[in-house]
């Protein structure tokens, strides 16, 4: 028997949106489809905060029509009973795109995902690329875990 979904507690929607758990990013074509691409991000000031390498065709629809949803989610290993519980943060809301000058939102998203050896070097050379930021402040969201 399949349980409802049940509401996230503000710790696990943190331990979420500060994991390493990539998000997907809903805009609009032209002709009203869905494109969703994974994006890395990190949530600051009720905020989820993206880049991307400028001129980039979600950029270009984001300029068009600045509607957008974004998820991300984790999904925990399998149990016993072969169900494999997730959590996840969905929300809906206006992205505006902002130069991401001397890259200081690629930089602060970047160290949240690259570890090991190279890190610094692959922190430091993302950063250094022409991005875009996209803020996404959310007007609802829905957090919600299935057990």
């Amino acid at each position: 028997m399949l349980k409802s979904p049940r509401p996230l507690t503000a710790d696990e929607i943190d331990e979420l949106l500060s994991g390493d758990a990539v998000a997907r990013l809903a805009t609009l074509d032209a002709e009203g489809f869905p494109h969703i691409p994974p994006r890395w991000f990190i949530w600051v000031e009720e905020a989820f905060y993206m880049t991307s390498i400028a001129d980039r065709p979600h950029l270009r629809r984001l300029a068009r029509n600045p509607r957008a949803g974004i998820c991300g989610d984790i999904e925990l290993p399998e149990r016993e009973d072969g169900q494999r519980p997730n959590r996840q943060v969905r929300a809906v809301g206006n992205a505006d795109l902002l130069p991401d000058t001397d890259g200081i939102w690629t930089r602060r998203i970047t160290e949240k995902y690259v570890r090991g050896p190279m890190a610094a070097h692959r922190i430091t050379a993302r950063s250094g690329d022409e991005r875009t930021a996209i803020r996404l402040r959310p007007r609802t969201i829905v957090a919600v875990a299935s057990i």
